[in-house]
């Protein structure tokens, strides 16, 4: 089967859908036409791909477009919107309203760029896949995915795969011990033997989980093993959906633990290119405690600044700092 490049699939999706913000109208909505638009329906975005769009309202899947007043629009999965369900089955619900974004995970092409893409929206948490044979190249991917969610207000949980590719467990001790010293979860997993499974469900339950990882780490495959009868379920969201390589991102319901898990387009970068350089440290917590004289410390040489003794201390693990300077770097390249 020959390979697919999932970053031209995604820039070329992009290219057909740079959608241009609206023109305002002249006359605003009226005060009565506003009230009757908040009390449409409430619903949620789980598929997007080239236009088309599915929402879940109600426990039900629907087709969807925008209404005339929305065109133009862009939604991602994740997203909330009011809607006007469908009047019969003939009929599609109309998206009415965009509603606020409580969380949100973004990325660029790479640091030198601010072509922003929102990845989720309105996602609990963001499960980072490595995988436990490449661990230091995973590491600086899902510091740059750490930094994001952090930006993005979301939660994010380490998932180390492929177990089984690994006797000697050492390098996966010491980075599921540099990462839980940082507050966030680590689970090893194998979607080959299904050791870890179980662990990583429970971290899942209850709440909407977007997967992010290299291509190649089996977030697919670990994706179909988490959703029982997966190819089902993601052939109900869209007639437009159900591909095996993951190409547009897609939210699948775990019912037995209330839960939906968010599967994205395996990316080869993940960039940080809106973010301000001088932003960096209050999105790497090991950095962002650290008590300096300066306020606006950026840990790079200032006078009174508590690094050195934090390093000293194994307060700061040298392989995040190796990271925070290297993305510094880049981030004040960009600026």
């Amino acid at each position: 089967m020959p390979r697919i490049d999932v970053e031209a699939f995604e820039d070329e999706w992009e290219d057909d859908h740079s959608f241009v913000e609206p023109r305002r109208r002249s006359d605003a909505l009226s005060e009565t036409a506003k009230q009757k638009v908040a009390t449409h329906e409430i619903a949620r975005v789980v598929a997007v791909d080239r236009g088309r769009i599915m929402v879940v309202f109600d426990g039900e899947l629907l087709p969807a477009r925008f209404a005339g007043g929305m065109r133009g629009t862009k939604v991602v999965v994740g997203d909330e919107v009011r809607i006007t369900p469908p009047r019969d089955d003939n009929d599609v619900a109309r998206i009415t309203e965009l509603l606020d974004r409580r969380t949100w995970l973004t990325r660029t092409g790479d640091d030198a760029q601010d072509d922003e893409r929102v990845v989720v929206a309105n996602a609990d948490q963001v499960v980072v896949v490595l995988t436990a044979d490449h661990l230091e190249v995973g590491a600086r991917f899902a510091d740059r995915v750490l930094v994001a969610a952090s930006v993005g207000h979301l939660d994010a949980v380490l998932c180390i795969n492929k177990l089984d590719l690994i006797d000697d467990r050492g390098e996966f001790d010491e980075v599921a011990a540099r990462y839980e010293a940082l507050g966030v979860p680590v689970r090893g997993t194998s979607a080959v033997t299904g050791e870890g499974l179980d662990e990583l469900r429970m971290l899942l339950t209850g709440v909407w989980s977007a997967f992010s990882g290299h291509s190649g780490v089996g977030k697919s495959s670990l994706f179909n093993l988490l959703v029982p009868d997966a190819d089902h379920a993601v052939g109900e969201i869209g007639r437009f959906g159900g591909r095996h390589t993951t190409v547009a991102s897609k939210a699948v319901p775990i019912p037995a633990i209330d839960a939906w898990l968010v599967d994205t387009p395996g990316v080869r970068s993940f960039g940080l290119g809106t973010l301000a350089a001088e932003h960096l440290t209050r999105h790497m917590p090991e950095l962002d405690r650290l008590e300096c004289a300066l306020d606006d410390c950026v840990h790079d040489g200032e006078p009174g600044c508590a690094l050195p003794d934090a390093l000293a201390a194994g307060d700061v693990h040298p392989t995040r700092l190796e990271t925070y300077r290297r993305l510094l770097a880049a981030l004040r390249d960009n600026d």
